[in-house]
């Protein structure tokens, strides 16, 4: 398994699942920049986005594309995992 896609280093989960989704399983790609706006609406626009975008077929296991800074409250944190739930699901 490779390290999870960085987002601010350009890597898109969503171009990369169309272009790879029969070959690769990816992790990560959720931007820790959004995540630490605080913002509920830009935290659920990234984390669905990507992730009813890379889910299907091969998967995905869903991470912040970086380790998780201090920047990034529990209440943001704790949304980002509610979401996962609500849009994880197949």
């Amino acid at each position: 398994m490779s390290p999870a896609l960085e987002a601010k280093a350009g890597l898109d989960v969503r171009k990369l699942k169309a272009d790879y989704d029969d070959r690769l399983t990816f992790m990560g790609n959720i931007a820790i920049q959004v995540m630490s706006t605080g913002d509920p609406g830009l935290i659920e626009k990234e984390v669905k986005s990507k992730l009813l975008a890379a889910k299907d077929r091969r998967g995905y296991i869903y991470h912040s594309d970086h380790s998780v800074p201090p920047s990034v409250s529990f209440e943001s944190y704790q949304w980002a995992m509610e979401l996962v739930d609500r849009y994880g699901k197949n």
